[in-house]
Order: C-alpha cells, then structure tokens, then sequence
C-alpha cells in the first residue's frame, strides 16, 4: 500500500477490519471497482462519439 497516502491506506485498514477480509483483497476489489468504471465511461463516451458523428451525418444529408 506505498502508493496510498496515510489517509486511504487508514480508510483501506478500516473496511479490512469491519468486513473481515485482508487489506490486500480490499485494495485489489477497490482497484477492480475502479478499473470497471472507467472502462464504462470510455465505453460510453465512445457510444456517444458515434451517436454525434451519425447525428451530424443525418444533419448534413437532410440539409439541417
């Protein structure tokens, strides 16, 4: 946990204890969790890219 500052790493140590589970398996969920929700965000900006680039396109072919 060297690349938390004291503040996560005591948060970290603290849902260890509470739910019983290793502070490794709560750093690697966390990261997990994060790692999905960014894949999500980039997985949706780019289904709005496409709907844009179609909207313009359309926009474009009816002379809007």
């Amino acid at each position: 946990m060297e690349v938390l500052d004291k503040k996560l790493q005591k948060q970290v140590r603290t849902v260890s204890k509470k739910l019983g589970v290793p502070v490794g398996e709560v750093f690697r969920r966390a990261v997990s969790s994060y790692v999905g929700n960014i894949e999500e965000i980039i997985n949706l900006q780019n289904e709005l890219r496409a709907w844009d680039v179609l909207s313009a396109k359309t926009m474009r072919k009816h002379n809007f």
